[in-house]
């Protein structure tokens, strides 16, 4: 294990949310972390989910055709088109569409025999170099996925490796909580906030606006704004979105 690469990305954790945007602290995290799994490519990755109406089909998977790279031009762009058609394949996608997050290698879901036969491998991974695969989730909606994806092309991860990312999982989903609250709080003004913290220790709008010394109009006007910023319809959604002072 290399001690002073998790302590880097403990670190790195630790100031989630004083990075100044979502962006620019997952472009530092798969960099501190890729020293941490040593592989050819990094990446944090973001999935949305359609799921059909009722209980038949199968959910519809796209993921942003960008993701944050460890190093920044590993992934060919002229590969993406083929991943995409065939993602919703993909084991490690399944599980996450299900809702396991946990830290998991592409060979403890499937046979690896058979999955190079597949078109996802012969199209994407085969001309990638990518053999093997480790991945963990962080943040899971009904509509939404993000997760760490670790890729090696002929060394499979030790059971050292699936252990510190279970280690680390929980670390850094706290931290995509602390950044994405500081990035939406950030989007506020400074009355916006005062508005928001005052809203958060369940004061109705009068009572906001009695400390304030403005109308009751007035705070509903920002509370409006706020939930226009956010995209959010409602004062807790507010309020968990932007990390609020109670």
């Amino acid at each position: 294990m290399n001690s002073k690469a998790v302590r880097g990305v403990l670190g790195l954790i630790a100031d989630a949310d004083s990075c100044g945007s979502v962006e620019t602290y997952h472009a530092e995290l798969v960099t501190a972390i890729a020293a941490v799994f040593p592989c050819e490519i990094v990446s944090f990755n973001e999935f949305w989910v359609e799921r059909p109406a009722g209980a038949r089909g199968s959910p519809a998977v796209t993921c942003t055709s960008s993701p944050p790279l460890e190093p920044r031009d590993a992934m060919p762009v002229a590969l993406l088109p083929a991943f995409f058609r065939h993602m919703a394949e993909h084991p490690l996608i399944r599980l996450y569409v299900v809702g396991d997050l946990g830290a998991c290698r592409l060979s403890d879901t499937t046979s690896m025999r058979r999955f190079r036969r597949a078109p996802l491998y012969g199209e994407f991974f085969g001309p990638a170099a990518i053999g093997h695969q480790l991945s963990f989730g962080l943040e899971a909606t009904p509509r939404r996925v993000t997760g760490m994806w670790f890729n090696r092309a002929r060394r499979d991860f030790s059971d050292d490796d699936l252990l510190m990312a279970d280690l680390l999982r929980p670390h850094l989903r706290a931290a995509e909580v602390a950044v994405r609250r500081a990035a939406a709080r950030a989007a506020l003004t400074a009355r916006e906030r005062e508005v928001l913290d005052l809203v958060a220790t369940d004061a109705t709008n009068a009572a906001v606006a009695e400390a304030l010394v403005v109308s009751p109009a007035t705070v509903k006007k920002h509370l409006d704004n706020i939930y226009a910023k956010l995209g959010v319809g409602s004062r807790a959604a507010a309020a968990d979105r932007a990390g609020a002072h109670r």
